[in-house]
This record gives structure tokens, sequence and C-alpha cells, in this order.
């Protein structure tokens, strides 16, 4: 699939629940190839001819990878400085490259931001298993993924799985604050996207997708089942809402029903389902 932005207006009525990669490029030989190899890992190729678009671009797809070709039109070192400020997109890899003898080029496409600046040849050997490895990223070993849950993890996944995504959040943040090793990562995760839900159900689409823009990322690597949670599951369909909320735009968010949400499936190793009996206590604010 591949989705051309010529022009400011551009809107589509559809979304992709594969994961999009942007290319900035206008060279008809390179575009071919990367958008073959794209969609060929599984991935959606979003393609931009022209520097001003990749920020609009960006905004509206939220890629998991960029790749962009520094012979295209338009000032992409802004382009880039612009996604690298932003919060929800800084962390989104961007691959830029060029001909080996402009050493001059890459080195500001580095100093811009620019993750990577590659002549095009390595680009080009590279490219299968950069896109692959962005597209489905491994799935990581995470310190503590193998304990169970904290009591004030469960409060916050009942809360969760009850539709009160601000009680939640409260204790999916004492939870996060209560761990210390990189598995607190899930916590902060689901509670950035139980609030994004919050803000779907308040009519809140910029809100919303901040929120899944922040917590999403967090979770793509974890492990299918971390301390007992699926998180596979809960992952996929995020990222189904997610792409169709981005889709619907501000103006048709209220066509997405929330009884679409999920539940989270989790062991509770505490056999209740009672929070107070959990005994966890919030601070006060």
């Amino acid at each position: 699939m591949q989705i051309e932005l010529g022009t400011p207006n551009h809107q589509t009525d559809t979304f992709s629940s594969s994961p999009p990669v942007i290319v900035l490029a206008d060279d008809l030989f390179f575009v071919t190839r990367l958008t073959d190899v794209i969609s060929r890992v599984g991935g959606c190729p979003v393609v931009v001819e022209v520097a001003d678009a990749l920020v609009p671009a960006v905004d509206l797809h939220f890629p998991v990878l960029m790749l962009l070709d520094l012979k295209t039109p338009g000032d992409w070192e802004a382009a880039i400085r612009r996604c690298k400020l932003s919060p929800q997109n800084k962390q989104i890899p961007i691959y830029a490259f060029g001909s080996h003898v402009d050493t001059d080029t890459l080195r500001r496409a580095r100093q811009a931001g620019a993750d990577h600046a590659w002549a095009r040849s390595k680009m080009m050997e590279e490219l299968v298993t950069v896109v692959q490895g962005h597209v489905h990223p491994p799935m990581q070993a995470v310190d503590g993924s193998q304990d169970v849950l904290s009591r004030t993890a469960v409060a916050g996944l009942l809360e969760f799985n009850r539709g009160e995504f601000f009680e939640q959040h409260e204790y999916l943040e004492l939870a996060w604050n209560e761990e210390r090793r990189p598995v607190r990562e899930m916590y902060q995760g689901i509670l950035q996207v139980g609030v994004a839900f919050l803000q779907i159900e308040r009519g809140n689409w910029r809100g919303a997708l901040k929120m899944f823009r922040r917590g999403l990322p967090r979770l793509r690597t974890l492990p299918a089942v971390c301390q007992g949670v699926d998180m596979a599951a809960f992952r996929a369909t995020s990222e189904e809402i997610h792409a169709e909320i981005t889709a619907l735009g501000s103006e048709r968010m209220s066509e997405f029903s929330a009884t679409r949400f999920p539940t989270i499936r989790f062991e509770n190793p505490y056999n209740t389902e009672d929070i107070d009996a959990l005994g966890v206590n919030l601070p006060d604010h």
C-alpha cells in the first residue's frame, strides 16, 4: 500500500494496521526500491516528495521509521530538527542517505538530528535489515518480566478493565514509581494508552494521539507475556485503535465506539478483584 501525500489537503478514509514507514524521496528508482522493501516486510510505505511535507506526514501517520534521501528538494534540515524537537516524535529513528563523496551533506544531516546518515550504497545494502528491524522489532528480555505483578499494578489493571481510565493512571503511576527495573516501562505504556482512551471519551483528538504516541512505543519490544500480562494482544488492539483514530481525524472521531476499548488479560496472583483488599494506598495530591 503506497500513500502519496502530494498536497496539504490529502485525506484518507481508510487506515492500515501495518506499521507506517515514511520515505522522503523524489527519485523514482529509489522510491520504487524503498516502497517495495517496506511492503514486502509488512510495513505501510508513505511517500513524500518534498521536505516541507515531512512533518505533516509524521504527524498524520506516526511512523516507526523515516528514510530520507538528502537529494530531495526543500529544507530537510529544518524538517529533521522539528521531528526531533517533538516529545512524541523524537524517538522515531531517522535514516538519511546521500552521496558518499558529499561528506558535508551527511555531516549536516547528523547535526540536524538524523540518527544515521549513510552513503546511498550502504543504505541500499542494509535496507532490508533496517526496515525489518523497525517494522517487526525483536522482543527484548526485560529485567523483572518473569516476576508476578505488584499489588499496585494489579489495582491499576483492574481499574483499566472497568473503564476507569483516570483511576488506572493513579495506580499505574504509583506502580511505576515503586518499580525501578526496566519492566516499569510496561506500567507507563499501559497507563498512557489508558489516558489516550480517556481523551477519546472526552472528544480530545489531539490529546488522544499525543498519549498514544507516548505510550505505544514503550510497549513495542516488551515480551508477548510480561509479568503475566498478555502484552501481544493488548498492544495489537491498541495500535489498531490508534491507527483508526488517526485516520478518522478530529471531526469524525465520534464515529469510534468506546465499546471497542480492550480489556487487559493478566494473571492476578492475589485472588481478589477487590482493590481495597489489595491494601494499596494512593498518595495524597
